[in-house]
């Protein structure tokens, strides 16, 4: 079975939430039982090494889920690149243009259950000139995938971008959300059953 880097998931994201939330809680426990420690004789050390211990192993596991998929994007954006990097994509680009294409989708008004399966395709515009017109970059072409999870890079290759060149972006969408984003942009429109006269329409029957 083909496994694909993740860029985003959901599941991690929220792993992440519940950690920064029990690390401001666990930095505001340490830092009172550290003020008590100034006031009270019967303070217990080994209270307060148990709380940075613990401060410091979820610190760990946050930065460990957070560098894990980092490293899987890393290895095969730099596979690719090479030795470019100016005008190519990195893991945390690579981690923007999900979070953008999901922007996307949300002010389109497209269903959560209808964006998987959702295919993009993108490749970064060239450097801006106004003096130079001609010359060539080595870039980044890539196509993400929207899972239930979140999205996965489906597909690197080298690619080149030339001087004012736009960046190149496509939206495939399955006919469920295409359906919606029709419903989203006609919202509060309707249509003439007849060729449009001088008379109003009428209005809404009571």
């Amino acid at each position: 079975m083909t496994t694909y880097p993740i860029i985003t998931s959901r599941k991690a994201e929220n792993k992440i939430l519940k950690l920064d939330f029990e690390i401001e809680l666990g930095e505001k426990t340490l830092a009172a039982a550290q003020e008590s420690k100034r006031w009270l004789d019967n303070w217990q050390p080994e209270h307060i090494s148990s709380l940075q211990a613990e401060l410091e192993q979820k610190r760990l596991e946050k930065h460990q889920i957070k560098t894990a998929n980092r490293a899987e994007m890393a290895a095969v954006l730099n596979h690719v690149n090479g030795k470019a990097r100016t005008w190519t994509i990195c893991p945390d680009r690579l981690i923007g243009i999900a979070h953008e294409c999901e922007d996307l989708l949300d002010s389109r008004g497209v269903k959560v259950k209808s964006r998987p399966g959702t295919i993009v395709l993108y490749r970064p515009g060239g450097k801006r000139s106004a003096r130079i017109r001609i010359g060539r970059s080595i870039t980044t072409y890539v196509v993400l995938r929207r899972v239930r999870d979140g999205w996965r890079l489906m597909h690197a290759q080298r690619d080149y971008c030339f001087i004012n060149q736009r960046a190149f972006r496509e939206v495939i969408v399955r006919p469920a959300a295409h359906e919606d984003i029709i419903r989203h942009a006609t919202r509060g429109f309707r249509g003439w059953d007849e060729p449009p006269t001088d008379t109003p329409p009428e209005g809404p029957t009571t």
